[in-house]
């Protein structure tokens, strides 16, 4: 594993090769992350004036895109978000953190979007680096705001990532995330409430949430709300789970 590089894009070349090693893993094999492949010529390229990148051990998400809006600073604001080559880049040199082996050698990649981004609705957020970027810095969440959507360890995407950030009407309505985030967030846990991603849509879950904020919607002005607003105007199913409120 190479401890520190200065920040370079893939290739298209490089981009089919990742790929096809993602390819190689599902099918069960065992072979080491192609590293040579971050600074092969033909795979990959140099960025005037990027920067560099070392290899940290993060805890969750969030700490990556903590990490990464610094590191980025130099090359961020030109529609960072959506370029694949670089994010694809980024996917292999963490790739023991996105994708680690599990005791016998064996890596569950998952869908290639997870590691070599698709830009926009829906799948963006899916992408277990730049995905976290995308909430923490471009959709301007910063560090409260984002605990609920990247509290999770850097190879596991949490429910609320999956549900509302692909959701174009909720990931970019600052009152709709602060409700969420004092619905569900635990602080003493650092963590989501326990409960509150049943798949089911049980009463006050975060099915419900998103089904009850989907006909809300019909008859206010969701934008213009705060969360304690929109909390407000919520069903009694919700009330249970509105401790540990926190105000950012």
């Amino acid at each position: 594993m190479i401890s520190e590089l200065e920040i370079r894009k893939f290739s298209d070349h490089g981009i089919e090769a990742f790929r096809s090693y993602l390819e190689a893993l599902r099918a069960g094999a065992t072979t080491s992350p192609p590293y040579e492949l971050l600074t092969d010529p033909k795979a990959s390229r140099q960025i005037e004036g990027s920067g560099r990148v070392e290899q940290r051990k993060f805890e969750t998400r969030l700490d990556a895109a903590r990490y990464l809006d610094e590191a980025l600073a130099d090359i961020s604001g030109n529609g960072i978000e959506n370029d694949v080559h670089l994010w694809s880049w980024l996917s292999l040199f963490y790739f023991d953190q996105t994708c680690p082996p599990d005791k016998n050698g064996k890596r569950k990649p998952g869908r290639d979007c997870r590691h070599i981004i698709e830009p926009g609705y829906p799948y963006g957020h899916r992408h277990l680096i730049g995905g976290a970027y995308l909430v923490y810095n471009v959709y301007g969440l910063g560090e409260n705001l984002s605990q609920i959507f990247l509290y999770t360890p850097p190879n596991i995407e949490s429910q609320f990532n999956n549900e509302l950030a692909g959701r174009q009407s909720f990931i970019t309505n600052k009152g709709v995330i602060e409700a969420v985030s004092q619905l569900y967030f635990d602080p003493s846990t650092n963590k989501a409430k326990r409960g509150a991603q049943v798949k089911k849509r049980a009463p006050g879950t975060l099915y419900r949430f998103i089904d009850v904020i989907q006909q809300l919607d019909l008859n206010f002005d969701l934008y213009s709300m705060t969360g304690d607003e929109i909390i407000s105007i919520l069903p009694p199913e919700f009330d249970k789970w509105k401790g540990n409120k926190q105000i950012w």
